[in-house]
């Protein structure tokens, strides 16, 4: 190789590497700033030739054809679409199933320094957006903030999925001692997993919770059967038991909170106020806080007299989308106060502070600190619509109804599906027919992503796409590498609970790490889950 070529070379290593480094930086911080850098990458590849490079040389080509035939799949789906803008639409959003494989592809592979170094990159950017972050739950009347959904620049669930695979990457450098090569102490990368642990819970996102743990324990099982080391399995089993316990002993919690009934007494109930107002007492009303009736005790003329008092937001103004009166009433009711001038009079202002933030219980005080709120609102919901059929503004109600729609549909055409672009239409026939009361506005596909795969393309669509993932992982060698693995077991989880694979954030974060994974990772890496 003359020294033109080897200078061509070395062009195309590090100009694939600094715009790595600029994908992975801007991940947390920016939709437009992640669609950018992606195609600088593919625009690189190209520019710079980078399949001569001669580690590009030695890929397979049959393999880039896969995730290209996903592409594939949608654009003929368009052959039965109804509706061709919003299919143009669907194919703008799946357009990462060729620019991101495409553009690794025809790039050079990493040294393991310069991999490591995007990876730690990733961190670094993860964290610093974490504690960014973190500074405005602190200072959130500052910042206006109303809940943890409105948080970080993404969306706070694709977020949560940056900060799971930060945290797989840092075990890894601790488990391969990868951090001594990079000078940097032990102590640093055990307060960053601690930390990063601590901001997935801050973040709320149950489904990366939920899919944290489902890959941690999933993980404690596997080394806990292969490892043979007796002290160890030992320490791998109460590890996994701890971490199905405590859990389940918070979330149990939350559930005796909600469900320690106060009985009342219908014959003792009071009829008036001190005030010598009527009090109304709807018994049918089984809703609750914490456990009291929510309609008894009910003196709306003293409630609005009395609050309009004490707030500048009067009784009758809309709060984030809500009546202030159903607030006021809530939080009441979850102190066991009556709702009448004695029960306004008794709030502190505190109180009345928590209430004009749209806050509908007492126990939601520290409500960006703590993760109860968010489990205990869930519960609410849920019981809510169990007992009303009404999802509206529910989150895992809703997903309930788009889970029920999107069966229905899978029925009418289980082989092929109905097709991209179509669903809007067709889910709008369907909801009809369930008769469901999810407003227009709130309708939509189901939020697991294998039921829309199948609702789209059906089954043999569905079962091609799975090839398509877990074919490239077998034949090239990565059945044993420890964080590919557990990324794509972590997004098998989170896929359960929402279509990640279409929205921008889910495609463009899983095609950067998966294709990144599949073409970059060391010998080290794809030889090793474990040393027994």
């Amino acid at each position: 190789m003359d020294k033109k070529e080897e200078l061509l070379n070395s062009w195309r290593e590090n100009t694939f590497f600094s715009l790595l480094i600029l994908a992975v930086g801007v991940f947390p911080f920016s939709e437009a700033l992640v669609s950018i850098s992606v195609g600088l990458l593919l625009f690189q590849a190209l520019a710079l030739r980078s399949w001569f490079h001669p580690t590009a040389k030695k890929r397979s080509r049959k393999i880039i054809l896969l995730p290209f035939s996903v592409f594939a799949i949608y654009l003929l789906g368009t052959l039965f679409t109804k509706d061709f803008s919003f299919a143009l639409y669907e194919l703008k959003k799946v357009i990462f199933w060729i620019v991101v494989p495409l553009a690794v592809f025809l790039s050079p592979k990493l040294s393991e320094r310069k991999l490591y170094t995007v990876f730690f990159v990733f961190i670094l950017s993860v964290t610093v957006s974490g504690l960014f972050f973190t500074g405005k739950l602190i200072l959130h009347d500052y910042f206006q903030l109303n809940g943890f959904r409105n948080i970080s620049f993404v969306s706070h669930i694709r977020f949560s999925f940056q900060v799971a695979l930060s945290l797989i990457l840092l075990v890894w450098i601790l488990i391969s001692r990868k951090y001594a090569e990079f000078k940097i102490s032990v102590s640093v990368i055990i307060v960053l997993i601690l930390w990063l642990f601590y901001f997935l819970l801050l973040l709320k996102s149950l489904l990366g919770i939920v899919s944290f743990f489902g890959t941690l324990g999933f993980s404690l099982v596997f080394y806990a059967i292969t490892i043979k080391n007796a002290r160890w399995k030992t320490m791998l089993a109460v590890a996994f038991l701890l971490m199905v316990f405590v859990p389940s002993f918070f979330v149990g919690n939350v559930l005796n909170d909600f469900y320690d009934f106060k009985e009342v007494n219908p014959d003792t109930l009071d009829k008036q106020t001190i005030s010598g107002n009527d009090y109304t007492h709807d018994l049918d009303d089984k809703f609750r806080e914490n456990g009291y009736l929510l309609n008894v005790y009910m003196c709306d003329v003293e409630l609005r007299q009395e609050w309009n008092k004490r707030s500048e937001i009067k009784y009758d103004d809309i709060l984030n989308g809500y009546p202030l009166s159903s607030v006021l009433t809530r939080y009441l009711t979850s102190l066991g106060y009556r709702k009448d001038s004695v029960g306004v009079s008794k709030l502190t202002a505190e109180d009345i502070g928590l209430i004009e933030e749209g806050v509908t219980n007492w126990k939601f005080h520290n409500r960006f600190f703590s993760i109860y709120p968010r489990i205990y609102e869930t519960v609410w919901e849920l019981d809510y619509y169990l007992r009303t059929g009404d999802p509206n503004n529910k989150s895992l109600a809703q997903r309930i109804e788009f889970v029920k729609a999107t069966l229905i549909l899978i029925k009418e055409s289980p082989w092929v599906g109905i097709g991209t672009g179509n669903w809007i239409l067709k889910y709008d026939e369907v909801y009809d027919k369930m008769e469901t009361k999810l407003i227009k506005e709130k309708r939509g596909p189901s939020h697991n992503q294998y039921l829309n795969y199948i609702m789209k393309f059906g089954i043999l669509g569905f079962a091609w796409i799975l090839f398509v993932l877990l074919f490239p992982v077998f034949r090239l060698g990565h059945k044993r590498n420890f964080i590919f693995i557990l990324f794509l077991i972590f997004m098998a989880f989170a896929n359960l609970g929402d279509a990640n694979m279409e929205t921008h954030m889910g495609l463009s974060f899983f095609s950067f790490f998966y294709y990144l994974f599949l073409w970059n990772s060391t010998d080290e890496m794809k030889k090793s889950i474990l040393k027994k």
